[in-house]
């Protein structure tokens, strides 16, 4: 499957027709003005939101795994690291943002196999990890009911999309 075929095959999916950025709702003004920024370019700029979904220590594993020059996107709106963000009180008021699918056209959009900054997670580039990820779970009607399906569904929701530097504000179309 190419980008193209990939981003056609989203652009029609009954399930999710868009990727995800999971935030709080206090954060939505600044998204609104500056885009959706890494933690390099917030750093970079002398500021950093009030909330953030991560704690100290994922922040750390950002810089560790060289990935605070990007943004952490979704494939669902059911990532794993949401529920993490609630429970420890992190994120009072828990949004995603819809992300256009031309997200995938900018260069050096890589995927990451699992949560992003863990140790053994393999992050490569997205043109050579579009054939190796699971589309059809995440973007076609299966069996959620059927355990195997389940499984294939819970691993692809822990998969992330990683932007590098910004989101754009154009490309940020919802609210969820």
């Amino acid at each position: 499957m190419t980008l193209d075929e990939l981003i056609a095959h989203i652009n029609v999916s009954p399930q999710h027709r868009h990727l995800y950025h999971f935030t709080d709702e206090s954060n939505l003004k600044t998204i609104a003005t500056k885009g959706l920024l890494s933690k390099q370019q917030m750093r970079a700029d002398g500021w950093w939101p009030a909330t953030t979904g991560g704690n100290k220590l994922s922040h750390q594993l950002d810089d560790y795994r060289g990935i605070s020059s990007h943004v952490s996107l979704c494939f669902t709106r059911n990532h794993p690291m949401i529920f993490r963000a609630k429970q420890e009180g992190r994120l009072l008021s828990p949004r995603y943002l819809g992300i256009s699918t031309d997200v995938l056209r900018i260069p050096g959009v890589k995927v990451a196999f699992g949560v992003a900054n863990a140790n053994n997670t393999e992050i490569i580039d997205l043109p050579d990890a579009i054939e190796r990820m699971d589309i059809e779970v995440l973007y076609s009607r299966t069996d959620w009911h059927d355990p195997k399906v389940q499984a294939r569904l819970q691993s692809a929701e822990k998969m992330e999309l990683l932007v590098p530097n910004i989101v754009p504000r154009p490309l940020i179309v919802g609210l969820f």
